[in-house]
């Protein structure tokens, strides 16, 4: 039997499984020097979780027994490389952490131990409780709802529906209560609401409370439709240090689906070499698939974006976003996407303009982007086309409500997540 590397995650949360990238390369001995090989491995999809069910996508086989050297990034930026010596018919357990919260000075710490059993191996402890403090307890009490917007919200008028939000009045289904609690961290996941997309035509919010005032305000792509009928998870982690707003609550939501999971969060990040991997990649292509035929507009949308980023685009492609955008006429991120597709289809200048502001402004009229790579690609295209047109007051106006929704986003998560506070006390936007 072939020596063989098992990647495991030391998450101990049952958090999603994540397909990571994994480069190999042998390493040999020349004189007092280490000779790096070609490649057995180069950007292969591998998928790490503690919520697998089992081994066979998280086990490569290694061609020979040896050293090798390994690296692993992950969808959220961070990696970790390490080398390895493997002998005969050995399964050598390489533990990866920091999917989403280890920080990156601690992956320094991560150590990997070659084992043919279940033995013991390298970890990163990570504190999920502490206990009741009089100061830190106090009136911590946090609560999840889903807010249903009732009418057309353009991106300058998030401003009146963040004020309107952040009103202890603000009509909300209550998903999830917790009051005066010691825990660090909460974790839900979301059902369907049974709502397909294809029908919904209004858009549904997920707001974060904590001591009863509304925190975190989260585009929430209800009915995304998978085999599984929870599609997300929503963590909640208190954040201390936050001067006056001490133990603040932070919001995170995400997919589980390892592919199209790990494919937004690479794609969130702008990695476009890393996401094209994932999508073209067996898995990559079956969860496409598999999307396609459940008419998925928020997958479809994490497409669109690929394709207008990676300038992979033809007619037809370009003949499926414009689709996709006219179809779903509550989504801005089709128009985003055809807006920069319009900036870099080599049209004359003026035109690319006329039809860039055309697509931007759909997206503006239609509100907060789903995606937060959405919102970053809006203000690059605005912003282009403040500097062709300095004096065109509505790309202005539309470029300065798109910079103040950025500033106030967690530019980190995949999903646009707008911290209310900060956004409703920056100045000029009310």
């Amino acid at each position: 039997m072939k020596p063989m590397i098992v990647l495991e995650s030391t998450d101990e949360l049952n958090e999603p499984g994540r397909e990571v990238l994994c480069s190999i390369w042998p390493l040999s001995q020349e004189g007092d020097q280490v000779a790096i090989g070609t490649p057995v491995f180069s950007n292969h999809m591998v998928q790490v979780g503690t919520s697998l069910s089992g081994k066979e996508k998280s086990t490569l086989a290694l061609p020979t027994p040896g050293s090798y050297l390994v690296d692993v990034g992950y969808p959220n930026g961070h990696s970790l490389r390490t080398t390895i010596t493997v002998k005969e018919n050995q399964r050598y357990r390489l533990l990866v952490s920091g999917l989403r919260r280890v920080p990156i000075s601690d992956i320094s710490t991560l150590r990997a131990r070659r084992s043919e059993s279940e033995g013991d191996f390298g970890w990163v402890p990570r504190v999920l409780a502490a206990g009741a403090r009089r100061a830190s307890v106090r009136k911590q009490d946090v609560e999840v709802s889903v807010y249903t917007q009732l009418d057309e919200m353009t991106l300058t008028g998030l401003y009146e529906f963040a004020i309107n939000i952040k009103k202890p009045v603000a009509q909300g289904e209550k998903i999830f209560t917790r009051a005066i609690t010691n825990e660090l961290i909460h974790e839900i996941t979301l059902r369907n609401s049974g709502v397909e997309a294809e029908r919904n035509t209004r858009r549904r919010w997920l707001i974060l409370s904590g001591k009863g005032k509304a925190q975190t305000l989260i585009a929430y792509p209800d009915g995304w439709s998978c085999e599984d009928n929870y599609p997300f998870t929503l963590t909640m982690e208190r954040r201390s240090n936050c001067g006056k707003q001490r133990f603040k609550w932070s919001a995170s939501l995400r997919l589980t689906d390892s592919v199209y999971g790990s494919l937004v969060e690479y794609l969130t990040r702008q990695d476009i070499s890393s996401t094209v991997s994932i999508s073209e990649s067996e898995r990559g292509k079956a969860a496409t698939a598999l999307y396609r035929k459940k008419q998925n507009p928020f997958s479809a949308a994490a497409a669109a974006y690929l394709l207008a980023l990676s300038g992979a685009m033809d007619d037809e492609h370009c003949a499926w976003v414009e689709n996709l955008c006219l179809r779903y006429t509550w989504m801005p991120d089709g128009a985003i996407a055809l807006g920069w597709i319009s900036l870099n289809k080599g049209y004359p200048d003026g035109m690319a303009y006329t039809e860039a502001k055309r697509w931007f402004s759909q997206a503006w009229s239609r509100g907060l982007p789903y995606y937060t790579v959405g919102l970053h690609v809006l203000i690059d295209g605005l912003t282009l086309l403040y500097r062709a047109a300095p004096l065109d007051q509505a790309v202005r106006s539309m470029l300065s409500a798109a910079k103040a929704a950025e500033v106030a986003c967690v530019r980190t998560e995949p999903f646009t997540t707008l911290e209310i506070s900060r956004y409703v006390k920056l100045p000029g936007i009310s």
